[in-house]
């Protein structure tokens, strides 16, 4: 979670990993108590043992992983990457600006030589050699803005060769409320050019999201491999959700959970499978809950921790499988972890001096190639033609969301067999010849379609009555 929109700082640490844990799976973790930050090292041994304070960093910083580097985003005005070597006892081996006041939000890589940095007090998109720190160009977001003038852009992902950006639209003169719709950004890496994801539409769209006020990590879910954004929309209104956005067919595909499913605005989110994931819910007391939900089907289904006050900051999910929370209760602050297949208590609260903030891993959790897998295949209908009832065979190569529906000759929609979470391999479903009202559909030709995060694919089938 993130509160803060002041002028910042990138700083880049090298991670190599610590010879207390050689493994190289360690939490880096941004602290602060809002004037002074620093960094602290967690590391991921069964005591959740600790390395405090081995570099200075700013109060309001975030941190970004890349190969054996963390990227800390310090937003409070220095503006700059300062880049740190652990093997050298975390000194500063270089720093470079990336614009004096902009407030950078964000930093994502495409290669060794090329990252985006998302500045919020401009509508330019900053190119950089994070190598050197040289500035390689800008791309113009102006047509996203608001009337402020500002599209406020925020987080960044990059999946195969492209970026996606989270664009706010908040309304800084009316007290930053939400400015209509919010948008997700795409950017074509290898051109750094804006691309088109509606060509029936004139000018370049992005994608329209369904709520507004994109605020949490933008990121690569796991089991899906979608893009998940939390968009708050208005404060204390049940008004957004999760939001699943298709990063091979850019469109939103709506909410995985929403803040009415979820009790409160919802912070951040981790998926640990296709039924268990975790949410950080701002509920009406103005207070921070971790509360598990099944993405499979979108409910809530338990409140983890529930501290009093505005204090839980961040969620990950480490390469072993614990969920690591950054709690900044005044009284006794740390991180606390817990089992991510369970949600039990493992640990915690473990002090990182400072409160902690931010939270990434010196090491990669597995995640999906940002290539799509091979195709998913729907099988042929069975039997065909059919009365009254037939069945679809399909087979999925990694755990997926996927949707299953009917069509007409026309094309309209007749039937959603599924859409929900399933795992790897050979899944069927019956269809009984009805429509999603419950009416026999008549007699003709239909089309089965499967969607997939990597594609679709359609199957004949006739009924006969």
């Amino acid at each position: 979670m993130r509160l803060h929109r002041f002028a910042a700082l990138v700083i880049v640490l090298a991670c190599a990993p610590p010879t207390a844990n050689a493994s190289g799976d360690n939490a880096f973790v941004t602290t602060t108590d809002y004037t002074t930050g620093s960094a602290s090292i967690v590391h991921c041994d069964t005591l959740h043992t600790t390395d405090l304070d081995v570099a200075s960093v700013h109060s309001d910083a975030i941190s970004v992983r890349h190969g054996n580097l963390v990227y800390v985003v310090n937003r409070g005005g220095a503006d700059n990457v300062q880049v740190i070597d652990p093997e050298n006892d975390w000194r500063t081996v270089r720093q470079f600006s990336v614009g004096n006041g902009l407030n950078p939000q964000d930093i994502a890589f495409f290669t060794a030589t090329k990252a985006y940095v998302a500045r919020y007090e401009t509508n330019d998109l900053l190119v950089v050699d994070p190598a050197d720190g040289s500035w390689l160009g800008t791309i113009d977001l102006s047509m996203f803005a608001d009337a402020d003038g500002l599209c406020e852009m925020n987080r960044l992902c990059i999946v195969g060769e492209r970026l996606f950006v989270t664009i706010q639209r908040i309304d800084r003169n009316n007290w930053w409320m939400p400015v209509g719709d919010s948008y997700v950004a795409v950017v074509d890496c290898a051109a750094d050019t804006l691309l088109d994801t509606d060509s029936g539409e004139p000018g370049i769209q992005p994608i329209a999201l369904a709520a507004a006020n994109p605020f949490s990590d933008i990121e690569l879910d796991p089991v899906t491999n979608r893009i998940l954004v939390s968009c708050v929309g208005t404060w204390g209104i049940a008004d957004g959700g999760v939001e699943i956005v298709n990063p091979w067919t850019l469109e939103s595909e709506g909410f995985l959970v929403t803040e009415s499913a979820a009790g409160g605005d919802i912070n951040d989110v981790e998926i640990y499978s296709p039924t268990i994931g975790y949410l950080v819910v701002t509920n009406a007391s103005w207070n921070t809950d971790l509360v598990s939900f099944d993405p499979s089907t979108g409910l809530a289904t338990g409140t983890i921790y529930a501290p009093p006050g505005y204090v839980i900051n961040d969620i990950e999910i480490s390469p072993g499988g614990e969920l690591f929370l950054a709690d900044g209760t005044p009284t006794r602050p740390g991180i606390r972890v817990y089992d991510a297949a369970t949600g039990a208590p493992t640990a915690g609260p473990v002090s990182t001096g400072l409160p902690p903030f931010d939270i990434c891993f010196t090491a990669p959790r597995l995640t999906p190639a940002d290539t799509p897998p091979a195709a998913a295949a729907l099988a042929a209908v069975y039997p065909n033609p059919f009365n009254p009832s037939t069945t679809v065979r399909f087979t999925l190569p990694r755990a997926a969301r996927a949707r299953v529906a009917v069509c007409d000759a026309a094309g309209r929609l007749v039937r959603t067999l599924a859409d929900r979470a399933w795992t790897a391999g050979a899944h069927e479903i019956a269809w009984n010849g009805r429509t999603d009202r419950g009416l026999a559909a008549a007699s003709g030709v239909y089309f089965v379609c499967l969607r997939t995060p990597w594609g679709d694919d359609t199957r004949r089938a006739v009924l006969i009555r």
